[in-house]
C-alpha cells in the first residue's frame, strides 16, 4: 500500500508494509539518528565506527548496514566520482559493479547489482524506478537529521559517499555484526 502522506516513526512502525511518501520532500514528520546507528547522535563522515542496531534496521537479526567507510575502496580516491579511471571495478557496468574488496584492482569481487529504488519526486507516487540502471544501497550513519549514506551507482559514476535518500527506498546489504 501506498500512502501520500506523513507519518510518525510509530505510525510506520504500526504499518510495515506501507509505504509513506509526499512528493518531493520526506516522509517523515520527525528525524532520529537512531534511525541509522544507536551509537549516533550526530551526523557522521565517513568511518568505521560500530555499528549498533537499531529497531528500524531493515537488516535481519545478527546482521547491520554496513559502516559509513565500507564502500570508499570502490574509488582509488574513497570519494565520489565520475571518472572511470578511478573505479575500482572488474570488467565493465552491467546492472551493476563487480567491486573489489581486498584492494585497489586485486583479490576477490562482489557484484552489487542495479535494483533501482523508490522514487517520490516530480509527481512520482513511490514506484520503484531505475531498475537495471541505478544501484543503491544504505550505510549506517547519518549525514544530516534528513539524509542517509549510502552507495549510488550507474554507468559512468560511483558515489560510495552519497549524502542523499530521505525519501528513497533503497536496497540493503547486510553485515554480520
Amino acid at each position: 500500500m501506498r500512502i501520500n502522506s506523513y507519518a510518525s516513526t510509530g505510525q510506520a512502525i504500526l504499518a510495515p508494509f506501507t509505504l509513506y511518501y509526499v512528493s518531493n520532500n520526506d516522509w517523515s514528520s520527525t528525524h532520529n539518528y537512531d534511525y541509522w546507528n544507536k551509537n549516533f547522535t550526530t551526523a557522521v563522515d565517513a568511518n568505521n565506527y560500530t555499528t549498533l542496531k537499531t529497531i528500524y534496521s531493515p537488516s535481519p537479526s545478527g546482521y547491520v548496514e554496513p559502516k559509513t567507510a565500507a564502500f570508499t575502496g570502490f574509488t582509488s580516491t574513497g570519494g565520489n566520482t565520475e571518472n572511470s579511471s578511478q573505479f575500482n571495478v572488474s570488467g565493465s557496468f552491467n546492472k551493476g559493479f563487480y567491486f573489489y574488496v581486498n584492494g585497489w584492482k586485486i583479490g576477490s569481487t562482489i557484484f552489487f547489482d542495479c535494483l533501482g529504488y523508490r522514487n517520490t519526486y516530480n509527481g512520482a507516487t513511490g514506484a520503484v524506478v531505475y531498475v537495471g540502471g541505478e544501484g543503491h544501497f544504505w550505510a549506517s550513519g547519518a549525514s544530516s537529521a534528513s539524509y542517509g549514506r549510502d552507495l549510488t551507482f550507474y554507468s559512468g559514476t560511483v558515489l560510495p559517499q552519497f549524502t542523499d535518500g530521505r525519501s528513497y527506498g533503497f536496497s540493503v546489504r547486510p553485515v554480520k555484526e
